[in-house]
């Protein structure tokens, strides 16, 4: 049996996930299905299986209140800073892709492959159009795929230390997907998404940068559609820095993505220095506050000792003539666990699933 239910319990969500995501896949690329019936089950996609079985099947399966599982998800509250900062970031992460998805498009075609979607013309895209788009492909992924992946996931494996916690979510995500040519970058999003929530401690900044890069990616479809002069100017300027001599090409594709990655940086350290640093410096404050209370009340015990954070170990030490607090706050991926091969045995499962639909997509074009 396995030794840790949450990992198990993690893992199991998934496999039901992507279990119901492939049939559902499956089945709407062998009959033939109305645009209506495909928002349909877009919507049962994202709100049935990427939010509430992440949600409310998960904590069935915990035996814990949905309350607990919401804040283990990450649902801290951000600043109107942090806010701004993650719509900038998004806008970044979709110039980002445009350069990595071309890389890797390119690699793919050098092997034979063929977008299944190069041909598709759109011959009407009407602004309310636009408007059911961005719900359907910005609004509720931004949502409901960051919750089974930056909630969920990034959570369950965070006993398995912060780094294969950020890998495996990221690379799950690239495999949600089904999808050879969105494979790559939703992989590197997915781990850079991961990145950011940890340091933030928040899944909302994810959440909107999702959101960003995906409305901007729909918006450009329907510019591209009604020929508005922002996307010619875009599609000009890609166009002049891969259109030239192809070593040059490459030098600046290179270069552009190393300020844009720099940029992120220091986006995303202000971001901490706004959520999680800030809320250490929080909690710091009110322990000492605490603890000098408890000293004073000469050890008689208060309401605010039995509300003690477990997570801060606060204790005085005397240097020469000072006396100083030292605290030490205990995160949630501190603790390296290594999981059993039954606690991760539907994680191979779902490894499995997930890489070889994804293959049969280069090999047969199908999905």
């Amino acid at each position: 049996m396995y030794k840790d239910k949450e990992i198990f319990n993690t893992n199991l969500v998934y496999f039901l996930i992507i279990c119901m995501f492939i049939a559902i896949r499956v089945l709407s690329s062998t009959i033939s299905i109305s645009s209506v019936w495909g928002y349909v089950l877009n919507g049962v996609i994202q709100i049935g299986l990427m939010l509430s079985l992440p949600i409310f099947l998960f904590s069935y399966l915990q035996k814990q209140k949905v309350a607990k599982t919401i804040k283990d998800y990450g649902f801290n509250k951000i600043g109107i800073k942090t806010i701004l900062l993650s719509f900038v970031a998004g806008i970044i992460v979709y110039l980002i892709t445009i350069f990595v998805a071309t890389f890797f498009s390119a690699i793919l075609t050098l092997f034979g492959y063929e977008s299944s979607s190069s041909g598709t013309v759109v011959s009407s895209y009407p602004f309310w159009l636009l408007l059911l788009e961005l719900l359907f492909t910005a609004v509720l992924p931004g949502i409901c795929e960051e919750v089974a992946h930056r909630g969920m996931l990034l959570n369950g494996y965070r006993k398995t230390g912060i780094k294969k916690a950020i890998i495996l979510s990221g690379f799950l995500f690239g495999l949600m997907h089904l999808n050879i040519e969105q494979f790559f970058y939703a992989s590197l999003i997915g781990m850079f998404f991961g990145f950011v929530a940890f340091f933030t401690d928040s899944i909302f900044p994810t959440m909107i940068m999702h959101f960003t890069n995906n409305a901007i990616s729909t918006f450009m479809g329907y510019a591209s559609a009604n020929n508005l002069p922002i996307y010619n100017a875009f599609n000009s300027f890609v166009g002049n820095m891969f259109g030239g001599n192809a070593f040059l090409s490459i030098f600046m594709m290179f270069l552009f993505i190393t300020i844009l990655i720099g940029i992120m940086y220091l986006i995303v350290m202000a971001m901490f220095k706004d959520t999680r640093l800030k809320n250490m410096a929080k909690l710091a404050d009110k322990a000492v506050k605490d603890e000098l209370r408890r000293r004073l009340m000469d050890g008689v015990e208060t309401a605010e000792d039995s509300d003690k954070n477990e997570d801060i170990d606060i204790d005085l030490k005397t240097i020469g003539n000072n006396k100083i607090f030292s605290i030490v706050f205990h995160t949630r991926y501190q603790n390296v666990y290594k999981p059993s091969f039954h606690d991760n045995i539907f994680l191979y499962v779902n490894l499995f699933l997930g890489i070889l639909t994804t293959l049969a997509t280069f090999i047969w074009g199908i999905l």
